[in-house]
């Protein structure tokens, strides 16, 4: 899949990142449908002792996060982390 670079003129909007992370701390949980993911982490929770799907999914989705949008995530990491 080829990534789309910046849109030319894109920047940072400071105010709906502030908005972001206030409803990141307020509410972290993400959900989504994927039968197929829903099966495959199933399977891997009854097979593997002390798994956890919600640890293996974060770890998987941050780490696409980071590499779609490095400088966005590393922004969004610094403000995280004063909270």
């Amino acid at each position: 899949m080829k990534m789309k670079k910046k849109e030319k003129g894109e920047k940072l909007n400071k105010k709906f990142l502030a908005e972001a992370i206030k409803l990141a701390m307020k509410q972290p949980r993400l959900t989504f449908y994927s039968p197929l993911s829903a099966a495959v982490f199933n399977y891997r929770k009854s097979l593997l002792p002390r798994y956890s799907i919600s640890d293996e999914i974060a770890k998987i989705i941050e780490a696409e996060v980071r590499r779609r949008w490095p400088e966005l995530s590393k922004i969004a990491e610094r403000l995280l982390k004063r909270r």
